[in-house]
């Protein structure tokens, strides 16, 4: 009897915690492109303009297929099960299991379909003819007569069920409205991005220029799509580089058409982030006016400020570092001399190989003004400080635990790197030629 009873309460806690949760699972076809098939499906949600990833779930095998269990927090709200840029929108609620079959621009959905997921199944259903322009291997490849022709027959059926959609839950119907407003453009966008030739600026149909120009970019509650930020790079790369045939960056010529001060301010920062612009500096620069927070503004002066440092002449970003013994130094404390930042580690080989280079360059410039500062991004510091003390390295040893200003500030990405400063604190070489290249020497020579 008291087996029985626990057993049955057992059987009610895993009924509440299975009614707190959701399942969604099924099969994924997704070439990488190495050609190999992916092992990976994620749940996402929308993060500024993107996708950020709540749970990754890895394909099982032989058969194929993916499962993951959807936390309370992301039920009864819009999110996406995808692989990088073919995204699908599902609604789950608590106690559903949710089954999808899906790729190449296509998906099904099977097991708990709920109304709000029967209007994505619909929808994509209905505008399947022109996602296998986007979202197939050789959809680019296809004859863009088809492409507009499919375009035209879906302008009238997408406005109409767009408008149509009352599933009776309001939040829902929104939010379902909005999206799928934009995720049409997106994928009306996509196969020219992909490359789709549509032949000269003259053949290109009315409507589709019309589509062009009449985006002015006024709603900021774009930067709620998981889409958001790569429709907009989309649209300025299909609209500036491939329509008007134009040279240069295409987000540099959206940028003057965001109307949306605080969309343009989110725009311009991601941009920033990701490095894409050919003169940096000027970017920021340029930009930097039409910033709306402050939290936006130390974005873009700490951006500015690392930028500048790796131009010949700007200003080097002070930094303190303990050494072996646990005194800090500053780099600031070298001014006056001339300095060269060796960022290395004990586990990389080619930083290994440079030492006695090194060691012979430190010796030709002994009681000069001219100052070595070899730093470690090792974590291991007693494995450091052994291979220092063994290898009686000379020069000043400092010790970084991989953090601080030379991973952040200096965006210290590979090793070994060397960087040479003058005596001002000015830089006249952010990725300095190598100890065993002369080419070294004589830059140091050049600034004493």
């Amino acid at each position: 009897m008291k087996k029985a009873l626990i057993f049955s309460v057992m059987l009610a806690v895993s009924a509440s915690s299975w009614a707190q949760t959701a399942v969604i699972k099924g099969k994924f076809h997704k070439l990488l492109p190495n050609g190999r098939e992916t092992q990976e499906v994620f749940f996402s949600k929308p993060e500024e303009g993107e996708i950020q990833v709540i749970l990754p779930m890895i394909k099982s095998k032989p058969d194929q297929i993916f499962r993951g269990e959807v936390k309370k927090e992301d039920l009864n709200t819009i999110r996406y099960v995808g692989v990088f840029d073919e995204q699908y929108a599902v609604y789950m609620k608590p106690g559903e299991e949710l089954n999808v079959d899906a790729g190449d621009g296509q998906i099904a959905y099977s097991g708990n379909v709920n109304k709000e997921n029967q209007v994505f199944a619909d929808w994509y259903k209905m505008i399947k003819p022109l996602r296998r322009y986007g979202y197939t291997k050789d959809g680019y490849k296809l004859p863009s007569a088809g492409y507009l022709k499919t375009i035209d027959s879906l302008k009238v059926p997408v406005e109409q069920f767009i408008k149509n959609i009352n599933t009776g839950n309001t939040a829902f119907d929104k939010q379902a409205k909005y999206f799928l407003t934009y995720s049409y453009k997106y994928d009306v966008i996509i196969p020219t991005a992909s490359g789709l030739n549509i032949g000269k600026k003259d053949e290109y149909p009315e409507s589709l220029v019309k589509f062009y120009n009449d985006e002015k970019w006024t709603d900021a509650n774009i930067w709620n799509l998981p889409m958001g930020y790569h429709y907009m790079l989309y649209f300025a790369f299909v609209k500036h580089i491939i329509y008007n045939s134009k040279q240069g960056m295409a987000a540099d010529m959206l940028i003057p058409e965001i109307s949306n001060k605080e969309l343009k301010a989110k725009f311009i920062v991601a941009q920033a982030e990701r490095g894409a612009n050919m003169n940096f500096v000027q970017y920021l620069e340029r930009n930097e006016q039409f910033m709306q927070t402050d939290q936006q503004r130390d974005k873009m002066k700490t951006m500015l400020k690392r930028a500048r440092m790796q131009k010949p002449g700007g200003d080097w970003i002070d930094f303190s570092y303990p050494d072996a013994a646990g005194k800090m130094h500053k780099l600031s404390d070298n001014l006056g001399k001339v300095v060269l930042i060796d960022v290395w580690a004990t586990w990389c080989a080619p930083c290994l190989q440079e030492q006695p280079a090194l060691e012979e360059l430190e010796k030709s410039f002994e009681g000069k003004d001219v100052v070595f500062i070899s730093l470690s991004i090792d974590t291991d510091q007693a494995k450091w400080q052994k291979m220092v003390a063994e290898k009686k390295l000379s020069g000043l040893h400092l010790f970084s635990n991989n953090k601080g200003p030379i991973i952040a500030d200096y965006e210290t990405t590979e090793i070994p790197r060397f960087i040479l400063f003058d005596k001002t604190g000015k830089t006249v070489n952010f990725n300095a030629p190598r100890p065993s290249d002369p080419k070294l020497k004589a830059l140091i020579e050049s600034n004493l």
